[in-house]
């Protein structure tokens, strides 16, 4: 079955970490402003957790919408083949997990302190997921892809050990919740800025006139 060729393949990737890297921009400056005493309503304080939520709830629906709404079934049965896909909606649980820990926090005044070890626990998942993320393509094409990501998962590794170290010492070390901020930027601009390299989702016995498809693969 021809879905899409490998162009349109890293079109759509590059779609996606763009869209995923606009959000956490968005999270991370107003995280930023809420630190520095802005946005201080009981509605805005709900305003970064939504998105995060909103970011959680969109990955799974970029992939199961690739085919329209009449296509999902048959999109589905494909997705829960594909170990890349598998692992898109592991992170996807991730975000929704801390997501809806950080509403439920600001919600409920919940009192329990691990609760608020939920994002950041989400965040380390994430990190060490991007650190084994299947890849797909050319020797070159993967060995530059798993790079890219590797280094991401890095900076999100540290986002969520500083905002976990803002839950232990936040009074005694105020700069902590800068920290996980800042290191939220760079992963926003490490998702803003990817590319997926020349040879993604393209076998080695593929040509510009003979493209071959790749049918299980959404987007990486």
């Amino acid at each position: 079955m021809q879905l899409q060729t490998p162009e349109e393949l890293q079109w759509v990737s590059n779609l996606a970490h763009w869209i995923e890297g606009g959000l956490f921009a968005v999270v991370a400056l107003i995280a930023l402003f809420q630190k520095l005493g802005y946005l201080q309503s009981k509605a805005a304080q709900f305003l970064w957790p939504g998105l995060i939520l909103f970011a959680g709830l969109f990955l799974p629906a970029y992939i199961l919408l690739q085919r329209g709404l009449d296509g999902i079934g048959t999109t589905w049965n494909l997705v829960i083949r594909d170990p890349q896909q598998r692992e898109h909606f592991l992170m996807a649980l991730m975000l929704l997990a801390a997501g809806f820990a950080e509403t439920m926090i600001r919600k409920e005044g919940r009192r329990s302190e691990l609760w608020r070890f939920v994002a950041p626990g989400a965040l380390m998942i994430i990190g060490i997921v991007l650190f084994f993320h299947t890849e797909y393509g050319t020797p070159d094409a993967v060995a530059e892809a798993t790079r890219k990501h590797i280094y991401l998962g890095q900076v999100i590794i540290l986002a969520g050990l500083f905002k976990a170290a803002e839950v232990l010492w936040a009074r005694r070390f105020k700069w902590l919740g800068f920290a996980w901020i800042a290191l939220l930027f760079l992963a926003a601009l490490m998702l803003v800025t990817y590319r997926e390299p020349k040879g993604a989702y393209r076998t080695k016995i593929s040509t510009d006139s003979e493209p071959e498809f790749m049918c299980l693969r959404f987007y990486g």
